[in-house]
């Protein structure tokens, strides 16, 4: 590889930083809870980690507030970034198309090693495959890809629903086959108990399984239209100039506002119809998912809204400065959180699975912020990327960036 002379802050949109590194820390809310806990503990608290009024006052909170707001978040961003990338590249070239695919192709490879050999919750192989598709339609006028986007998230949500539709017809014994595959039991808790607190090659079969499911059924069912129509929204964002400076504040306001009075009350329906029928799984992933399903994305328009129009007030810039850098090394603070949460609750790491419930989760959870709020400042001061930003860049345009500060030089 060669050395390049890039400059990765030309025309950086701070606000994208932030908000995006406000995503990267809102994540590991949710993410822990997989690494913690049995991997239905995560949606359903009858499992497990609820062992106190406190611990589901933190479930329900973490459930109204977080859980798919910041992937929705991360979504929409992860199409604006499309169109920043290739919008330079074809400023300076002309042509975008084999440096996108080549650098999603990485960012699929990346994702694949991190779900099969360390978690499988990865989200960077959906992110690297529906960034592949949503690409052709990145010129699109911005009401366009509003529309097709709002398009694809309703296809999204339609699709579960007619798969359980379609159980449903069958009759009876079909539901109770889908109920039986998708139950709880002892014996499968006590698998996962002996995985998680085993060696890495303990965990293999139910990681790989695990990874396997997420990527293929759960790929095509659950995640791909949410994901391509958020990107294509995030998109119509940059036509719109949503992240500028020069945004409508009146228009956050009104996506904060707004959102609240509409996000937490409809993820909070489905926390009631889940309840009353005792966190059923059937229910909690295909009757009554739509609540949170819509609810999320209300929701993370209110943290959007929020965030933004923070960045715009001026109030504690040292703190925005800090949510820039983690924002700026995502990738290497998404991994190094999978990296963390393994060594404290894995068996090859300090074994603490089961442990924890949802509260205590939280000790580690702000223990892990403080390094990454403090080391990402500390880091970018001395170097131009993070490591993992480093390696993917690097990559993506087969050349070795110059990394120490010292050695940046203007772009020609």
């Amino acid at each position: 590889m060669k050395t390049t002379p890039a400059n990765p802050s030309l025309d950086r949109i701070e606000s994208i930083d932030v908000l995006r590194g406000v995503a990267v820390l809102g994540i590991l809310l949710m993410n822990i809870r997989t690494f913690a806990l049995p991997s239905d503990a995560y949606s359903m608290p009858n499992i497990a980690g609820a062992e106190s009024s406190f611990d589901l006052m933190v479930f329900f909170t973490g459930h109204v507030l977080a859980d798919m707001k910041f992937m929705a978040i991360f979504s929409l961003l992860f199409g604006a970034g499309v169109v920043i990338f290739t919008s330079r590249l074809e400023s300076r070239t002309g042509r975008s198309g084999g440096m996108h695919y080549r650098r999603m192709v990485w960012l699929l490879l990346i994702g694949l090693c991190h779900a099969w050999l360390l978690w499988y919750g990865d989200i960077l192989v959906a992110y690297a495959l529906c960034g592949m598709i949503a690409f052709p339609l990145r010129h699109m006028r911005g009401r366009w890809l509003f529309v097709l986007g709002s398009i694809l998230l309703f296809i999204g949500m339609i699709i579960p629903w007619g798969l359980l539709s379609l159980v449903e017809l069958e009759g009876p014994k079909a539901m109770a086959e889908m109920a039986s595959e998708l139950a709880v039991t002892p014996e499968s808790l006590e698998y996962e108990r002996a995985a998680w607190t085993g060696s890495w090659a303990d965990q293999w079969e139910l990681r790989s399984a695990l990874a396997g499911m997420i990527e293929s059924i759960g790929f095509l069912v659950f995640v791909m239209w949410r994901t391509i129509g958020l990107m294509l929204l995030g998109m119509a964002c940059m036509r719109w100039k949503l992240f500028s400076p020069e945004f409508s504040r009146r228009i956050l306001l009104g996506l904060l506002i707004g959102g609240l009075l509409i996000g937490p009350w409809m993820t909070w329906q489905g926390v009631v119809a889940n309840r009353a029928v005792d966190w059923s799984p059937v229910d909690v992933m295909f009757r009554n998912a739509g609540w949170n399903y819509w609810g999320s994305l209300a929701t993370a328009a209110a943290w959007v809204g929020l965030v933004l129009w923070w960045c715009q007030s001026g109030v504690l810039a040292v703190c925005r400065r800090w949510l820039a850098a983690v924002g700026r090394m995502a990738l290497t603070n998404y991994l190094a959180q999978s990296i963390l949460c393994a060594l404290l609750f894995y068996g090859y790491g300090v074994g603490l699975y089961g442990q924890f419930g949802y509260a205590s989760q939280l000790l580690f959870v702000l223990g892990i912020w403080v390094i990454q709020l403090a080391w990402s400042p500390w880091w970018l001061s001395r170097f131009r990327f993070g490591p993992m930003e480093w390696l993917w860049r690097s990559l993506t345009y087969w050349k070795l960036q110059p990394l120490r500060r010292e050695r940046v030089h203007s772009e020609p």
